[in-house]
């Protein structure tokens, strides 16, 4: 496998901080880390991109059902086969806010300028996380990371904007289709985030909309959280 290739090692380090990384690849790429001061950089990096969700995400005691199906997978007891179909999409869910957790506890040992204001991660049902968003409210920045690369369609992009209470939907400006971007934040664009619960994303044409508003219905929603 060609290591030396940044984005796959980019694309390695984003799955083996998330823990979707299958057992073996993951076990080389923990190897790479002994001895690759490039490698662990990219790890420490998208450590420092998903922090944010750490202390978004409030503790939940799984239920007893995550327990006994840990115990089955393991041998070590036996469950009925219809209980034990819908245990492993959320085991692994379970599993990626886990290594996202760790990643947290390490960056909040870090020296940070400004914690988030405010985050947000746009979720594709069929592909999980598509885009990390942090609002800074001192440095008036709005950095985007692409968790999952995605091509816009030809001419097109991808546009994001507030969708506020009682009010028309505000832009943010156009996110990235892979790697990270800052956006810029008008006092007028952090006095509507105070007011906003809810982020749109929708695809428009290269240089964003012309109208102000979205001319196409979004693709994607997801909730503005307050950290």
């Amino acid at each position: 496998m060609r290591y030396d290739d940044p984005q796959l090692l980019d694309s390695l380090a984003r799955e083996y901080v998330l823990g979707t990384l299958p057992a073996r690849p993951r076990a080389r790429f923990a190897r790479l880390l002994s001895f690759s001061l490039v490698a662990r950089r990219a790890v420490m990096t998208w450590e420092r991109r998903l922090a944010p969700l750490a202390s978004a995400v409030e503790p939940v005691e799984p239920p007893e059902a995550v327990w006994s199906g840990i115990e089955t997978a393991l041998g070590l007891a036996r469950a009925p086969r219809a209980r034990a179909a819908g245990l492993w999409p959320a085991l692994a869910a379970a599993l990626a806010v886990v290594a996202v957790l760790f990643g947290g506890l390490y960056f909040s040992q870090q020296p940070t300028v400004e914690r988030p204001a405010y985050v947000s991660v746009v979720t594709d049902a069929a592909t999980g996380p598509v885009w990390l968003l942090q609002a800074f409210t001192d440095a008036r920045a709005l950095r985007v990371s692409t968790v999952n690369p995605r091509p816009a369609p030809a001419g097109r992009a991808y546009e994001l904007w507030m969708l506020p209470d009682g009010g028309n939907p505000i832009s943010l400006g156009l996110l990235p289709e892979m790697g990270a971007a800052q956006l810029a934040l008008s006092a007028a664009q952090l006095g509507v985030l105070t007011r906003t619960m809810t982020l749109a994303v929708s695809v428009e044409q290269a240089g964003g909309s012309p109208t102000g508003l979205p001319t196409t219905t979004p693709i994607f929603t997801a909730p503005l959280i307050r950290s």
